[in-house]
């Protein structure tokens, strides 16, 4: 069995850095007045990768020992990802609004991030959106596996990974979704001519065509994710990792679905105690 403190470790070595940087984004966002609609929604989007990423920091040493390296290694690669596209998209944002003083947007800003960068922010938007999902998932799986001890699967357990299986194929179909619409976004604008893009510019091709190509990478290392994370809600995995799952007593006040709903778990003592909102 790994060293649980060092996987732990890890994760968090590459939590903080995310969450750090999701809320350099809020900070950024929070402070533009009167944005427009998009803006408004990629906020929105930020505060629930906020409150993703500092749940799945919460999940503890033998959860995450129990999940197996290659869940931490997808983990990793989908929480490196979102905090990659917030560096990027920061840098974007500031050179988009760099007439505006004080949060109030210049007219010129306000017409580039209106209009010209309308489908970059709603890409943005995009894998905000699919981080979220994985890292909920995670989160979800985890705390299934905080919830067993030495195979006691009940009805209650198997009604529960019922929900957390569900919740896991619904993120799956929604990426899939969202990398066929991706790949035809490639495609139109590999095809399309440098005047289609503002003011002509070949440099605003270039980057739309960059973000695309990072928000594609970022959702296939999140459907890995999430084919693993549905191999592990199958009750044989759950049973396997029960097995080895020392009895203790531990308190999870995460959520399962989008986690403002649903199932919650309890203090468990080698056993599980589920209560609904």
């Amino acid at each position: 069995m790994a060293d649980p403190l060092s996987i732990t470790a890890s994760v968090v070595s590459i939590t903080v850095p995310a969450l750090h940087g999701i809320r350099l984004l809020l900070e950024d966002l929070q402070q533009l007045k009167e944005a427009p609609k998009t803006v408004k929604r990629l906020l929105e989007d930020a505060e629930s990768v906020d409150t993703s990423l500092s749940l799945l920091r919460g999940v503890e040493d033998r959860e995450w020992d129990l999940l197996g390296a290659s869940i931490v290694e997808e983990s990793k690669a989908t929480v490196s990802s979102c905090t990659q596209a917030c560096s990027l998209f920061r840098t974007d944002l500031q050179h988009w609004t760099r007439h505006s003083e004080g949060g109030k947007l210049a007219w010129q800003d306000r017409t580039r991030v209106g209009f010209f960068k309308r489908s970059q922010i709603k890409v943005m938007s995009e894998q905000l959106q699919n981080c979220k999902l994985s890292i909920n998932s995670v989160v979800s799986i985890a705390t299934l596996y905080s919830s067993v001890r030495h195979s006691q699967i009940t009805e209650e357990i198997r009604g529960t990974m019922s929900l957390v299986q569900a919740e896991i194929k619904g993120a799956v179909t929604t990426t899939d979704k969202q990398l066929v619409v991706l790949e035809s976004k490639l495609e139109e604008l590999n095809l399309s001519s440098d005047d289609d893009e503002e003011a002509g510019s070949k440099d605003g091709k270039a980057k739309a065509l960059q973000q695309l190509e990072e928000e594609r990478k970022a959702m296939e290392a999140s459907r890995r994710l999430l084919d693993e994370l549905l191999s592990k809600a199958q009750e044989e995995a759950v049973a396997k990792a029960a097995a080895k799952a020392p009895e203790s007593s531990t308190t999870v006040t995460t959520k399962f679905g989008d986690y403002n709903s649903g199932v919650q778990a309890g203090v468990m003592n080698g056993g599980v105690v589920f209560r609904g909102k």
